[in-house]
């Protein structure tokens, strides 16, 4: 629990952390072609709600790109962002980030909450708390660009806690829940099934756990499924944009440097790039599933096991875009890992400068460009040296009991 004490260093966290991104929120305009997307589709929920997913998006150059091509949860949060900008004439553009910063928020006291659940020091708990609030990654990708990730990995920091904390008669249908929420913004966050899986006790605990986190998000996109049932084809159609990160960037780092020093969007790719854009899938399901056996196998923690299931993706998943990195931070804050955290967003402030710049001007230096390239395979190289490091901690304590999980690798102690 956590109680409102009047100049606490958590409240003084919170408020810095707030200003810092409101003032970037309405003093700059994050990258054009987001926020042109979330004011195209706020018009359209506006004026035909039901029928939004046809709108598209063309800063492609006329490549036809829905410009909303996730589930509908976050259609009221445009929706009442717009209404507030026509209210009050304040910028839609720093209205619509207030979501994301609000729940930035959220995840830091929900980091602050867990990581007292585990025994560490209000030193530790702080410090993890402004991992968050003050981490130049989250403050840039809620603060600067509007991204919605922290929106939706919110409720999925939410069902682990859930799921550890909540009576066992009821704590797979409050995660699953949970989980499809964060579901019903962006797909992803119901990957955090597969670590919640390996620790269920029986098949009623699965069955509650997968049946609501699909439920959620399948009951809101139903009336826009009714209404215009091509809506579906958009869904999970955005694959991010090759070259910026993980294997795409790996594998022909030409990619990325000739769109920032010339200003190409979409260079030529090469035939194993082509390859693994047309195998992405493919590739995901092979690594999920392997995933999935290994937590079977090992029942880790549910902490540590979210923790490898983000390692995994963002080591084989072809393409990494800046604010996916949101998607994995909470997560490794709570198992234990502050310093590392605290190294990777530090390390990323370049690259995060280089992609917003980029974004911006068009075209960069050469050296800028390399500087981009050669940070993003060294972060490749410690996403799949973290995860082969964790995955060969958690086999060698072998199998936890059928009816246990194993306890945490990092401990949280109080002195």
């Amino acid at each position: 629990m956590i109680r409102f004490v009047r100049g606490h260093p958590l409240w003084v966290l919170v408020a810095l952390g707030i200003a810092i991104r409101l003032v970037l929120a309405f003093a700059t305009v994050g990258p054009g072609s987001d926020i042109t997307a979330l004011r195209t589709v706020a018009g359209s929920l506006e004026t035909d709600l039901l029928h939004s997913y046809r709108v598209n998006d063309d800063w492609l150059g006329g490549t036809e790109v829905p410009a909303w091509p996730y589930p509908p949860a976050y259609f009221p949060v445009i929706l009442a962002a717009l209404g507030i900008h026509n209210a009050t004439a304040l910028p839609f553009h720093g209205v619509i980030q207030i979501a994301p910063i609000l729940a930035d928020v959220g995840i830091a006291l929900a980091v602050y909450a867990y990581m007292g659940w585990r025994g560490a020091a209000e030193r530790l708990r702080l410090g993890g708390t402004a991992l968050v609030l003050l981490g130049p990654s989250f403050i840039a990708i809620s603060g600067y660009h509007g991204q919605i990730d922290s929106v939706a990995i919110l409720p999925g920091v939410l069902a682990v806690m859930a799921w550890e904390r909540r009576p066992a008669a009821w704590r797979a249908r409050d995660a699953g829940l949970l989980i499809g929420l964060g579901a019903a913004v962006k797909t992803v966050p119901g990957l955090l099934v597969l670590p919640l899986l390996a620790a269920a006790r029986s098949t009623r605990e699965r069955v509650w756990l997968v049946g609501t986190a699909i439920a959620v998000p399948a009951i809101l996109f139903l009336p826009f499924f009714v209404a215009d049932p091509g809506a579906l084809k958009w869904l999970g159609t955005y694959g991010g944009i090759a070259g910026r990160g993980g294997l795409s960037l790996v594998l022909q780092p030409s990619l990325i440097h000739d769109q920032y020093t010339h200003g190409i969007l979409a260079p030529d790719p090469s035939g194993v790039s082509e390859l693994v854009a047309d195998s992405s899938r493919w590739i995901a399901l092979v690594v999920l599933g392997a995933l999935a056996a290994f937590l079977l196998r090992y029942r880790p923690a549910p902490i540590d096991g979210a923790v490898l299931l983000w390692l995994a993706i963002y080591a084989f998943v072809p393409n990494f875009l800046m604010q996916y990195i949101i998607w994995g931070l909470p997560f490794f804050i709570m198992a234990g890992y502050l310093r590392e955290t605290a190294i990777l967003q530090l390390v990323l402030v370049p690259a995060t400068v280089i992609t917003y710049q980029s974004s911006v001007s068009g075209g960069l230096d050469s050296g800028l460009a390399t500087l981009y390239v050669v940070t993003m395979i060294g972060l490749w190289a410690f996403w799949l040296a973290a995860l082969v490091t964790l995955a060969t901690r958690i086999a060698r304590r072998g199998p936890a009991k059928p009816r246990d999980v194993q306890p945490p690798l990092a401990r949280l102690a109080r002195t």
